[in-house]
């Protein structure tokens, strides 16, 4: 039997259903250290005029599943080791 799995967002704020593809995710840092994450509609994005606020952090890193690295370490590892001293004696 299989499973089926139903994404659905709710506005943190005014409890409604988000569609699809219009859900903002706000990220809060207390001065405890902890971070709050909050899903809001555009509407409430719009409505509390967070547009040019605050800074747009850059995506680090690799993508996880990415290529580059697994291929180069895959052609390292294939690569056949000769012992000096056996070729040597």
């Amino acid at each position: 039997m299989g499973t089926k799995t139903i994404t659905m967002y709710v506005s943190d704020i005014d409890k409604s259903e988000i569609q699809e593809g219009e859900a903002y995710q706000l990220s809060i840092r207390h001065p405890d250290g902890s971070t709050q994450q909050l899903d809001i509609s555009a509407k409430n994005y719009r409505d509390l005029k967070l547009e040019g606020l605050g800074k747009t952090l850059k995506k680090r890193g690799r993508k996880p599943g990415s290529t580059s690295r697994t291929a180069a370490a895959a052609r390292r590892r294939t690569g056949t080791r000769t012992n000096s001293k056996a070729e040597s004696a």
